[in-house]
Parts: C-alpha cells; sequence; structure tokens
C-alpha cells in the first residue's frame, strides 16, 4: 500500500455535501465523524497556490498559542464523492481528490459585517481577554485580511458571543503565492481595519498588547519548525520555501515590540480624534 493512500485512510471522509458558501470556493460537508466542515480546497484556484496551505499553518500556529480558530483537521475527497456531487463540477475551479482542509461549521453564528454598527459590548464577549491576541498574532504572521468577512460571532444562549478567526488565505509577505522570494520583502502592517479599532475599545489598556508579545517570542522555535515540515507532501511545498518561512517567522518575533507601539501609537491618535 502507497505512502498516499495509507495517510487517506487516517483521515475522515465525506459522507453528505450539505451546501456552498457564498462568494467561494467553500462547501459544507458532513463527513464520517458526525460533524459538519467547511471545506477550502487545495490547488482548486491557480492563482491562490498557497491559500490553503495558510489555512493550515495559521490554524496550526493559532492553536499553539491557544487563540480561537475554528476547530478543523485535514480531511481527504475520494474521487466517488466529486463525482456524484453535481455543485463540485465546475469549468472554473478545479475540485480535485485529495487531502484538503476542513473547518467545523458553525451554525448559530454572523460575521462582524452584521454587528458593526451596534458591535457587542465588553461583557457580551465571551472570550474578550483572546482580542488582544488576535491582533498581535495577526501582526507576526503578517494577515492583511482581517476584514469584517472574516471575524465570525458564534452566538451563545446566554445571547454572548464568542470570537472565531476565521479565514487566512492572505498571510505573509506574497500572501496567496508566497516563497522564498516574496519573504524577504518588508512587510507591509495592516492595523487599521475595523475589527481591530473595535478590538481596541475593549481593552482594560494597551498592556494587554505589549504583554501578548513575549506569548509569542516564548513560543519554541523547535514547534514552529515542526509545524511548517508538517505540511502535507501531497500540497508539494518547496523545501526552501519552508525555511523561508521559518526564518521569517523567527525575524517577526524580534519585529513584534516595534509593531505593536505602532498599532498602540495609531489607535491613541484615533481615539484622540473622535474625541
Amino acid at each position: 500500500m502507497n505512502k498516499g493512500k495509507d495517510h487517506a485512510e487516517q483521515l475522515i471522509y465525506p459522507v453528505q455535501y450539505i451546501q456552498g458558501l457564498i462568494g467561494g470556493t467553500a462547501h459544507v460537508i458532513l463527513f464520517s465523524n458526525g460533524k459538519k466542515y467547511v471545506v477550502k480546497w487545495f490547488d482548486v484556484y491557480k492563482r491562490r497556490g498557497k491559500e490553503v496551505i495558510n489555512e493550515y499553518l495559521i490554524g496550526k500556529l493559532a492553536q499553539l498559542l491557544s487563540l480561537p480558530v475554528v476547530p478543523f483537521q485535514l480531511v481527504y475527497i475520494p474521487k466517488e464523492f466529486i463525482k456524484r456531487t453535481p455543485e463540485l463540477h465546475s469549468t472554473i475551479y478545479h475540485y480535485t481528490a485529495g487531502i484538503h482542509y476542513g473547518c467545523e461549521f458553525i451554525e448559530n453564528s454572523t460575521v462582524f459585517a452584521n454587528v458593526r454598527e451596534t458591535p457587542p459590548t465588553k461583557k457580551e464577549v465571551k472570550n474578550r481577554d483572546m482580542l488582544a491576541g488576535i491582533m498581535v498574532f495577526d501582526q507576526w504572521v503578517n494577515n492583511s485580511d482581517r476584514g469584517t468577512q472574516n471575524v465570525l460571532f458564534e452566538i451563545l444562549g446566554d445571547g454572548g458571543y464568542y470570537v472565531h478567526m476565521i479565514d487566512h488565505g492572505r498571510v505573509f509577505p506574497g500572501r496567496y503565492e508566497w516563497s522564498a522570494q516574496t519573504l524577504i520583502e518588508e512587510p507591509v502592517y495592516n492595523y487599521h481595519w475595523p475589527f481591530y479599532i473595535w478590538t481596541y475599545t475593549l481593552l482594560d489598556s494597551p498592556n494587554e498588547l505589549t504583554s501578548y508579545i513575549d506569548t509569542i517570542v516564548v513560543l519554541p522555535n523547535e514547534s514552529i519548525y515542526e509545524i511548517i515540515q508538517s505540511i502535507p507532501k501531497e500540497w508539494k511545498v518547496r523545501g526552501e520555501d519552508k525555511e523561508a518561512l521559518y526564518q521569517f517567522l523567527l525575524k517577526q518575533k524580534s519585529n513584534l515590540p516595534e509593531i505593536v507601539d505602532q498599532i498602540i501609537e495609531y489607535h491613541n491618535n484615533l481615539n484622540e480624534q473622535s474625541q
């Protein structure tokens, strides 16, 4: 039995197609473990070669820091499932059998865009203590897309909310197509998004941001390296690109104090202007 097949047999497999999601190539599918997953497909869109790789890497790094990324795992989609699912027959997108990324489908939820005008209060956000971490983490991995659609609010039974990080395709210098060449470029940082503005108003003090720097800095470099090396071989990331990404993340650790100072200055100025 070949290694690829052996690997696939260890993964959960699809049982029933549920629905497509608006605005992309993600589909909700019921799997053999009884859970619904939003499946993001590797190599579905040629100009986004590393989109799913980024989702996987950010998910793993966020888990390492106990940040609220939606629970996920690798899933295996066989040819037979694609053949019998009309929604996966496309002349635009390239849905193939193999190993893909699946995050749990959270039914009772909404995106930040839908609550932006009257966002939750500090008391209503049950994991408010994680928000500063999201803000600093995004700068560490050079996330350029924490837009209003890329934050999920799970609606809890008591009327409160639990914030989830979603959609991490556009990270690292080079975004969907990062490489050893792009990773040596100077990152462009984005800390002006509406989600960050709202987050900053919920902090007890800017010290929440500065103290989180140490949380990232003390991450064992070996753990970061292992995550990068765990990218499925089927996704064909070159060794030199993996090494460059590892070096980028280590360098970003040392850059965090300066980046966070810029974040605090920006948001303090913004607050002064609004008063």
